[in-house]
């Protein structure tokens, strides 16, 4: 069975079987190899399963996706080749056993069918009650703003705005309204005043400005 063996910053090793027709990669917890890094969109890319190939594609993500240094939107995926998402690196191997590969530059790395997401030493603490919002698009492209009041409200007086509410049972987007332009939530039309419960990795688009829900929030 073919494998990934992803290394973070840290030199910390792991790696994951690639039995499934399709594997998803990305930030969020519901990805079969969540990466946790803000460098990682919600939703980075994927391995998929065709006649007896393996190829890796990225999904429109944020800071793209190379292999073997070059950047890529679809790759048909050789033994060795080396892949950089965000902050990891990742190796591709045709040669998976269950027990940890004896080559010297693998030794530390201890295969297993699921991978615990691997989280760098300064980012060890989550707050899992906070999140944040970041912004996806514009002058301010990256700048992130946690979300720790009771209430916060996004867009600009006097045009769009809504207000993303945190309570007990998560976080919720209430647009309020749009006098420009349409208010969306993941790409489609919202309502005014129907609140919408938000996930990490979903994105708002307001005033002309797309801002990334980012929970948990890294802190």
């Amino acid at each position: 069975m073919a494998q990934l063996i992803i290394t973070a910053e840290t030199g910390e090793s792991t790696s994951l079987g690639l039995s499934d027709d399709t594997v998803t990669i990305g930030r969020r917890r519901d990805n079969a190899l969540c990466l946790p890094h803000l460098s990682v969109s919600g939703y980075h890319a994927r391995v998929i399963s065709d006649s007896s190939c393996l190829i890796l594609e990225d999904l429109d993500s944020t800071n793209g996706t190379l292999v073997n240094g070059r950047k890529i939107d679809r790759h048909f995926l050789l033994h060795a080749d080396e892949i950089v998402i965000g902050n990891y690196k990742l190796k591709y191997s045709e040669t998976y056993t269950s027990t940890p590969p004896q080559p010297e530059e693998l030794k530390n790395v201890t295969p297993m069918q699921s991978v615990t997401p691997i989280v760098e030493p300064h980012l060890e603490q989550i707050i899992s009650e906070v999140a944040a919002l970041r912004v996806a698009s514009g002058k301010k492209t990256g700048a992130l703003v946690a979300l720790e009041k009771p209430l916060t409200t996004v867009g600009k007086t006097g045009g769009d705005i809504g207000a993303i509410a945190k309570k007990d049972t998560g976080y919720y987007f209430l647009p309020m309204n749009a006098r420009t332009q349409p208010i969306k939530h993941n790409g489609k039309g919202v309502s005014p005043q129907i609140e919408i419960k938000l996930a990490g990795g979903d994105f708002i688009e307001i005033g002309g400005e797309y801002l990334e829900f980012v929970y948990p929030y890294y802190s």
